[in-house]
């Protein structure tokens, strides 16, 4: 027998805050990091129950965790327990990494730049002089409309099921940004038709097609395309969802969210352990991390 001693008094901790947790394959990155770097640390799913986010940020804080991730449905809540936020979070609200620096706690938004580190390796496109379409009006879209936005969309459509959601991204780029965005609801189907005919990118940052309902999508089958168009799905569960499905029909160039998930997590970890991952590291660990989730 062999004593197992991956973890002791100085192993560094990490963790993930959501509700729930049981799904995520975050530990699978974060730990894989650890140990292709050579880093003592461990990374664990914490599930928090409602009410209870403040006793366990509390907690980590006494603990002296390094930093962690947070999911659903405390993106929005985690800011009221941070000391400092970045600009990007206190436009849009929300944050997923939190680092803990001697007790104090700097709040980090990681998805949109790591959406955007995806879109521009896997399209070779930005959004610079593009229309660009968001369906859904949640946290994910508030961020990804903010990032469009700023790296130089011309137009903004943010189509959500009820106008008021979507209209609270919009005065929120209207007021940051000077670009043109405008609001639709998915029940005008008319109008929807015309935005998707006219916009260059269209992202869904809706939970609809998400596994277990894979026949889900946010869009009818009888809107058409055109195969210059690129679709974009933050769901990277399954690997091609169906809204997916109803743009290849067309040509169209279409991804998932796998990059999404794959560099927000990265950039998570180089913030806790203020290092840079190298691309040899990253091209290898993304190609098993995509192998793992295709299973």
């Amino acid at each position: 027998m062999k004593l197992n001693e991956s973890i002791t008094g100085r192993t560094r901790l990490l963790g993930l805050l959501g509700n729930p947790v049981e799904h995520s394959v975050s530990p699978q990155l974060h730990n894989t990091l650890n140990t292709l770097l050579g880093i003592d640390a461990v990374y664990i799913p914490l599930k928090v129950e409602k009410g209870k986010l403040g006793d366990m940020v509390a907690g980590l804080k006494a603990g002296n965790f390094t930093g962690f991730n947070v999911t659903i449905p405390f993106k929005e809540d985690i800011l009221r327990y941070a000391d400092h936020m970045t600009d990007e979070v206190r436009l849009v609200g929300s944050a997923n990494t939190v680092r803990n620096t001697g007790g104090v706690l700097f709040a980090f938004n990681t998805d949109s730049d790591g959406f955007f580190r995806a879109f521009e390796e896997e399209t070779g496109s930005g959004f610079q002089g593009k229309n660009v379409t968001i369906l859904g009006a949640g946290g994910t879209a508030r961020s990804l409309a903010a990032k469009a936005a700023s790296k130089g969309a011309y137009r903004l459509n943010i189509i959500n099921r009820t106008r008021r959601k979507a209209e609270d991204i919009a005065s929120m780029i209207r007021s940051s940004y000077d670009l043109v965005c405008e609001t639709e609801e998915f029940a005008n189907k008319l109008a929807l038709a015309k935005i998707m005919k006219e916009s260059d990118i269209i992202i869904n940052a809706t939970s609809l097609g998400l596994y277990p309902d894979i026949q889900e999508s946010p869009l009818d089958d009888d809107i058409r395309f055109n195969s210059e168009q690129i679709f974009y799905d933050v769901i990277y569960n399954p690997v091609k969802t169906r809204f997916l499905q109803q743009a290849e029909r067309f040509g169209c160039k279409t991804v998932g969210g796998l990059g999404m998930l794959f560099y927000q997590g990265i950039l998570a970890y180089e913030i806790w352990m203020d290092v840079k991952i190298p691309d040899s590291i990253l091209k290898e660990l993304y190609a098993e991390f995509s192998k793992y989730l295709c299973r």
